[in-house]
């Protein structure tokens, strides 16, 4: 839902792009979508109607169409003060246990996003979890949405991650994890995390964290030297860039 959120964002900005019938149909299709993914609850209807409010929208009648939504264009500050409102009434909304003080969200996408994403909830903590890029894309190739060419595989990682590279990673907010390093040492690095996120260190939930854990599949052997060389050459900035290029090779 974070993604939408940022989605909705340039949509209704009160600058010279703003649209109102642009502005409509994001907010239509917002609503549904979160009616779709968090489920059509009173709870969540409820956080919809406070935002609708808070956006200051008002409906608007095409002829042989449903009333529609119209917000009102929207300061920066004021826009990103509101949604993020809205994001934990509606995560609490669809909580099993809205008491709990932690909300959580996980979705890779999330990183496109990071600068608007810290406008809208200055106080979260994130973390990126980062995989050798080789192993990532070979691990696309398998995939039914992913290329089936490692080189293609290659090409679309390699821009992935770039989208990583150009995340704010020195920000305090964030912890970089690498995958190899939490499943050899799953303790420390998930001591790490849960001080990085100011949660309690519980020895029961790190002893069934680590008991879960599993490496992921290295399919490195399955290519021709000469395909690797060309995967790793396509890959050599995002290598480099998480500290992958002296990783030592497995299999």
């Amino acid at each position: 839902m974070l993604e939408a959120i940022c989605e909705l964002w340039p949509m209704l900005l009160a600058d010279v792009a703003y649209c109102p019938a642009g502005a409509v149909s994001a907010l239509a299709g917002f609503t549904v979508h979160v009616r779709e993914t968090l489920g059509d609850t009173p709870e969540l209807r409820m956080a919809l109607e406070q935002l609708e409010h808070s956006l200051g929208v008002d409906y608007m009648r095409l002829p042989g169409r449903p009333r529609l939504p119209l917000p009102s264009p929207q300061a920066e500050e004021t826009l990103a003060a509101t949604l993020g409102t809205f994001v934990l009434q509606a995560f609490s909304a669809a909580a099993l246990n809205p008491t709990l003080p932690v909300l959580c969200e996980k979705t890779p996408s999330n990183a496109l996003y990071f600068s608007r994403l810290c406008r809208i909830l200055p106080e979260a903590r994130i973390v990126v979890m980062v995989r050798d890029p080789v192993a990532v894309a070979l691990s696309h190739t398998q995939r039914d949405w992913g290329p089936t060419d490692p080189l293609d595989a290659a090409t679309y990682t390699a821009a992935y991650f770039r989208r990583w590279r150009s995340m704010a990673i020195e920000d305090g907010r964030c912890l970089v994890v690498h995958h190899e390093d939490l499943v050899a040492e799953p303790a420390r690095v998930f001591s790490l995390v849960l001080d990085h996120l100011r949660l309690r260190r519980v020895d029961t939930l790190l002893q069934y964290a680590c008991e879960q854990l599993r490496p992921s599949l290295d399919r490195r052997r399955e290519l021709l030297s000469s395909q690797l060389e060309a995967v790793c050459s396509r890959l050599r900035g995002e290598l480099h860039a998480f500290g992958y290029d002296n990783w030592p090779w497995r299999g």
